[in-house]
């Protein structure tokens, strides 16, 4: 199995201060940086936009962040990043309940470089089982997506001296986000980013559909509305940031 699952659930085995989401949004990116003020309280303390000629070059993306992070002291600082829509592939897989699970990874590996049109060493995957199952079949939920768009976001992390702590789909983000933003989507419209604070208490412990269920990949329209305005980028890199919380 390749290696985006401890991306994509992230690195949590230590207290979190302060963290950092990075989401594209067309020709530039979103960095947004949180920090813990209370048990259950996140608060904004940085937002920038960072233009870059080359997305996913080292010396442009990376350089940039590299003097951010020098402004923010000399603390290695943990940065999410997020996959758009249209950078994946997702989808179900039936297994004979009696496969090997050690077997499934290699079938769902197959799918992905097929549905991508890449050998499978060039692909990334994570995958999870369907909690319920009829006893002849097993139902796998699988998400993938180049590993070069992996290897771009290590790069540019590694270049700027951060850690890269998690990859994921978008939308996960924006759910995460929405659903904790203190005032709702409407604060979108009515307050500054410097001023967005997070409530952990709202998505700790919440009942969410599995990470890979095409349900899980499905926003309501109010949400696809805020992912689309100004501030939608912002609020992506917000929701990836929230995971170092979680």
């Amino acid at each position: 199995m390749q290696a985006w699952s401890r991306f994509l659930r992230g690195v949590v085995g230590r207290p979190v201060r302060q963290a950092w989401g990075l989401a594209a949004n067309g020709p530039t990116w979103s960095l947004v940086g949180l920090s813990l003020q209370t048990p259950d309280l996140v608060r904004v303390h940085t937002t920038r936009q960072l233009l870059c000629a080359d997305r996913f070059s080292s010396e442009g993306l990376g350089a940039q962040l590299r003097e951010v992070g020098m402004t923010r002291g000399r603390s290695r600082h943990r940065v999410s990043m997020a996959l758009e829509a249209d950078q994946l592939v997702s989808g179900v897989l039936e297994f004979p309940a009696q496969m090997p699970h050690d077997d499934w990874g290699t079938e769902v590996q197959l799918e992905v470089s097929q549905m991508l049109g890449k050998a499978p060493d060039e692909v990334n995957f994570d995958f999870h089982p369907e909690a319920r199952s009829d006893g002849a079949v097993q139902r796998v939920h699988w998400v993938g997506c180049s590993q070069s768009q992996i290897d771009d976001f290590k790069s540019c992390a590694r270049f700027a001296g951060w850690q890269l702590d998690s990859v994921e789909p978008a939308v996960h983000a924006a759910q995460r986000a929405a659903s904790s933003l203190q005032g709702g989507l409407v604060s979108l419209l009515t307050q500054p980013t410097q001023d967005w604070q997070f409530g952990l208490d709202r998505i700790r412990g919440a009942s969410e559909p599995e990470p890979f269920h095409p349900l899980a990949f499905m926003s309501d329209p109010a949400l696809q509305q805020a992912m689309k305005s100004e501030a939608g980028s912002r609020l992506v890199a917000s929701g990836l940031a929230l995971k170092a919380w979680l």
